[in-house]
């Protein structure tokens, strides 16, 4: 099949050629249309409800709204679980769904059964479905700096200027607002006035209602013309709301002046910002929605800033992530053309004839551009994966072409004086006598990849796009090689041709080779027990390497998030983060330093104000300080930040928010207890914390403290309130208007709109002492509060974590340099051994760890397969068993260089390095059968001669098909390594991964060549010997 291709390719040569031009150009098209973005988006499809009820307890909320909700989400369909956290004044619910659910499909059913609950929920919540956007998504932040504008103007600014005008982009899902005071209109009521006009609080709030309103009365006819009558209610000042008349009394009015005052003040805030460390400030987040392209909307929203000028507001840029991604794209983009000019150069070097050479630095940048029109089909972006997936198919996509080449080139030199005809016949001849095998094995490399389109999850959509993009260049590498490859040979390799041993460069391999290739052959046991020595040797290497997910990822920008005291206000809270923020930004590398305390107004961001996330940018590097590297600066950073109450920890953005949103989890290990009492997990997370921190691999660990939230709590007694005549509801209504200050109307200011609140002055509502004097009306007149209730301190949780409709506490486990995850887990699951829980109770490990196991469990079954189907391809390129045994228990043999390069190097083992060792796998594979099939070809003309099967006439013939065929082997091995070494070298983002694919491929190869130039001839010698039928191969 494949020699008829070639044949119909040479037929139809214009046909070839329009199509692979129509293909270069739409490819072409392609490459200026993908979307970018540093790493392929590895977060989950995800929905978030987001509860707010304002004033109310964690526990409130919890028990009426987070809970019900829950256990009803809990019977979708292809849910993998729901997370939910409740604090003060708000929940988040996440309803994170497996693998391969539609966001949007998703979405519409939560709004279902949303729906159906309409109507359960206590009055003055919201209940409603966040963004389609999840923390991942976060790809730009600025903030907003002034010298002359207060912070409740930038606020405003950014709430009704700046957040609307970028609403607007294509692919912003939202806006984010942290930092700043909401103007809020607060009526301070006396409660002596109260008293002495036997006025409830409840009385003024009606009022002050009926009083801030619009309304409208049709129309009226005058002269033909329409007048449309509306009666102006709306409060436009302090001073209308002062003069709202509450009763009149003998035609005196009462208003609002006489009992309370009127202020302007500021709103109940859980999130700040500092800038610099110089103070406080206003930012906004952009979040990108679920599946856009970051890059181009990014790029949209930064031009759009441009155009929202304001006098005397700076927009300072925060984070941007076009920054990492164009850094990203240009490592693997400079790689690949250090890449391409390698294999060009190699080309031309070993061939000499540099009309030939063009054949491969033609066939190349085709067989590239080519990927990116099927990524574009496929519906993958350019990242650092789906890019280095095509970067370290360099050196093997172009073997195809080598081989062929360098076959007519044999079948050519030395003959001059052809006619047209003949050349052409003899190169068609020497393509099909190569086609066949070399497409197969071709197809062995895509083969060999199977595994990694087998893994979901985290690892699945991190790799998948570089198994993709591997497959499509090796794939459109085999088409090429059989349809376009031959007519350029026609077409371009004329003139005299080169004899092999005329060239120095071969020359001078082939003589190094022959003397060992002859000791090979003469103690072949010897080189046999080699083997062996070595396979044993790797496996002891092997054995003592140490597991890990992932390496990470330096993106370049750091970020900070401290652990601190919870229960902390957001005074302190501030306090903290300017503190660091000012060590932070003393570094002469950093460009800015943006501490978020708290939470934004955004469903994807649950933190609590205990919670501080700093993003630290860097100047180019530079302008560094001499020797200086982002190690280093971390570890310096690290040292100089100790502050007391505080623990330290680091990561990167788009990390630490993949991280929180897989496992909830900020760190690379954690355990997850479960069980239904805050207390009970309390303890056990502590005994747990006390446990591991013996443990020598831990490098830190910090258990939840979720107790650590104080509560002033009301009692209130039945049996007294009874006697009095009133119920609860008098009383809670009393303590969450004039304590809690809750709104009650909304003041219009043009398009702004502002809370109007209630609530008694602040030395009236200060302490339990005062409260406990909190008048009551009742039907014997007004009573203290303390006659109906108790008042008490106490604590309790500030933040309620549950999963699965458990409540749940987290330990955060970072294990020291050196100890992978797999080995700490096993090492600590023997300490907790000790801890006996109660029944009802269970932890699970979480983090990093989780992904490792659940790919580690799938590549068990599928490895396995993998090798079924290299076996079968191996024998249909050869179609003889004895060759593809040869060759299938040898293969092991080329992984051992992989195993000691990546001992030598230092690095884990971790799902990257498994993915460039199956890479190396199918390429290793790929070599030796190019070497059989001129050994064997060697044995046919050997047996055409009939000579005698004499020692040294089959050691003459291996050698003849070992030595003669040098060429090919080693173009195909220095274009592969020239493919790979350069991302070796690389250190720009990404290089971490790309380097734990290519370092197995490289140290592989190396040994492969040992094996396909000593080892089978060798063995097929052995082989030779024993059976002399053998080589009598059937065709």
């Amino acid at each position: 099949m494949i020699e008829n291709i070639i044949s119909y390719s040479v037929k139809n040569k214009f046909i070839i050629l329009f199509v692979v031009f129509i293909l270069t150009l739409s490819s072409i098209w392609a490459v200026k249309n993908t979307s970018l973005d540093a790493l392929p988006d590895l977060s989950p499809a995800q929905v978030i409800i987001q509860v707010e009820w304002d004033g109310q307890s964690p526990k409130t909320i919890e028990e009426q709204i987070s809970y019900p909700l829950i256990s009803n989400l809990m019977s979708l369909p292809n849910i993998e679980t729901v997370r939910a956290m409740s604090s003060f004044s708000n929940a988040m619910i996440y309803i994170i769904f497996k693998d391969g659910t539609n966001l949007y499909d998703a979405r519409s059913r939560i709004l279902e059964q949303l729906s159906t609950l309409q109507g359960t929920f206590p009055s003055g919540s919201s209940v409603q479905l966040g963004v389609d956007a999840t923390g991942v998504g976060w790809a730009y932040e600025y903030a907003l700096k002034s010298k002359t504008k207060s912070l409740e103007e930038l606020r405003t600014l950014q709430d009704y200027f700046y957040k609307f005008g970028l609403l607007g982009v294509d692919g912003v899902s939202e806006i984010a607002t942290i930092g700043g005071f909401i103007k809020n209109y607060e009526i301070t009521l006396n409660q002596d006035k109260l008293v002495q006009y036997d006025l409830n609080i409840e009385d003024v709030k009606k009022i002050i209602e009926a009083n801030n309103d619009d309304k409208g009365g049709r129309i009226v006819l005058e002269n033909g013309y329409e007048y449309i009558i509306t009666a102006r209610g709306y409060l436009k000042s302090v001073v209308d709301i002062e003069n709202i008349t509450i009763q009149t009394e003998n035609n005196i009015p009462l208003k609002i002046k006489d009992i309370a005052t009127v202020n302007i003040t500021s709103e109940n805030r859980r999130g700040m910002v500092d800038l610099n460390g110089e103070g406080e400030t206003v930012g906004g987040i952009v979040v990108v929605r679920f599946g856009e392209n970051p890059y181009k909307v990014i790029k949209a929203v930064k031009e759009k800033l441009k155009t929202l000028n304001v006098p005397d507001v700076e927009i300072v840029e925060v984070y941007d992530r076009t920054s990492l991604i164009d850094k990203a794209i240009d490592t693997l983009k400079r790689s690949l053309i250090e890449e391409s000019i390698i294999v060009m150069i190699v080309a031309g070097l070993f061939l000499f004839h540099f009309r030939s050479a063009l054949i491969i630095i033609i066939t190349l940048p085709i067989t590239v551009l080519i990927s990116f029109l099927l990524m574009k089909l496929f519906g993958i972006g350019s990242n650092i994966m789906s890019l280095g997936g095509i970067a370290i198919a360099i050196g093997a996509m172009v073997d195809a072409t080598i081989v062929m080449v360098e076959n007519a080139h044999k079948h050519l030199q030395g003959k001059d004086n052809l006619t047209n005809e003949e050349r052409t016949s003899i190169i068609i001849k020497s393509a099909k006598q190569v086609g066949r095998p070399i497409f197969f094995a071709l197809l062995l490399v895509v083969v060999s990849f199977l595994p990694i389109f087998a893994l979901t999850g985290q690892e699945g959509k991190l790799f998948s796009p570089l198994a993709f993009t591997k497959s499509f260049a090796m794939m459109f590498g085999a088409i090429l090689s059989i349809t376009i490859v031959p007519i350029l040979m026609i077409f371009l390799i004329r003139g005299k041709i080169l004899k092999e041993d005329n060239n120095i460069l071969n020359r001078f391999f082939i003589n190094i080779y022959s003397p060992l290739l002859h000791f090979a052959l003469r103690f072949k046991y010897f080189v046999v027990a080699i083997f062996f020595v070595t396979l044993v040797l790797a496996v002891t290497i092997y054995q003592k390497q140490k597991w890990e997910f992932m390496p990470m990822m330096n993106e370049q920008t750091f970020m900070y998030m401290p652990v601190t005291p919870y229960g902390i206000g957001i005074d302190l809270a501030k306090e903290l983060a300017q503190k660091t923020n000012m060590v932070i930004k003393s570094f002469p590398e950093v460009e800015t330093s943006f501490a978020k305390v708290g939470r934004a107004l955004s469903a994807t961001d649950p933190a609590p104000l205990s919670m501080i996330e700093t993003i630290v940018t860097f100047k180019p590097e530079n302008e560094w300080r001499e020797g200086m590297t982002y190690k280093k600066l971390m570890e310096e950073m690290d040292k100089k930040l100790q502050v007391n109450g505080l623990i330290n920890s680091w990561t990167y953005p788009i990390r630490g928010r993949i991280d929180m949103l897989m496992t909830g989890i900020r760190t690379p290990l954690g355990i997850k207890l479960y069980g239904n009492d805050a207390k009970i997990l309390q303890d056990i997370s502590t005994k747990i914390e006390q446990k591991l921190k013996k443990y020598e691999g831990t490098l830190s660990v910090s258990a939840d403290k979720i107790n650590s939230g104080y509560y002033l709590n009301i009692k209130i007694d039945d049996e007294k309130i009874s006697r009095y005549g009133i119920s609860k509801n008098d009383i809670l209504e009393t303590i969450s208007l004039g304590v809690g200050g809750a709104k009650i109307s909304t003041y219009l200011d043009k398009l702004e709109r502002y809370p109007i609140s209630l609530r008694f002055e602040t030395t009236q509502r200060e302490d339990l002492t005062v409260l406990q004097n909190l008048q009551i009306k009742t039907k014997l007149g007004w009573k203290p509060l303390n006659l109906f209730a108790t008042l008490s301190y106490e604590e309790a949780p500030s933040v309620i974590q549950s999963e699965k409709a458990l409540n749940v506490a987290f330990v955060y486990i970072t294990p020291k340099e050196g100890f992978s995850t797999k080995e700490y887990k096993d090492e600590a699951n023997k300490l907790l051994e000790e801890i006996k829980l109660p029944n009802g109770y269970y932890f699970e490990w979480s983090g990093q760890s989780e992904f490792l196991e659940l790919a580690m469990n799938k590549l068990v079954y599928i490895i396995p397969i993998t090798f079924m189907i290299i076996f079968i391809l191996i024998y249909l390129a050869l179609k003889n068993i004895t060759y593809t045994l040869i060759i299938f228990f040898t293969l092991p043999f080329a992984i051992t260089g992989g195993i000691f390069y990546i001992e030598y190097l230092g690095f884990n083992i971790s799902i990257a390095v498994i993915v460039g060792f199956l890479a190396l796998l199918g390429v290793a594979a790929e070599t030796s059968i190019v070497m059989l099939l001129y050994l064997d070809e060697a044995m046919k003309e050997f047996k055409e001669r009939n000579e005698e099967y004499s020692d040294k006439n089959i050691i003459e013939t291996i050698y003849k098909g070992a030595v003669l065929r040098l060429r090919p082997k080693l173009m195909t091995l220095f274009t592969i390594l020239g493919g790979l070494v350069p991302i070796m070298y690389i250190h720009g983002v990404g290089s971490e991964v790309m380097q734990r694919i290519a370092a197995p491929m490289i140290g592989g190869m190396i040994s492969s060549t040992f094996l396909t130039l000593f080892i089978i001839p060798a063995i097929f010698y052995i082989v030779l010997k024993r059976n002399k039928e053998f080589g009598l191969t059937k065709h």
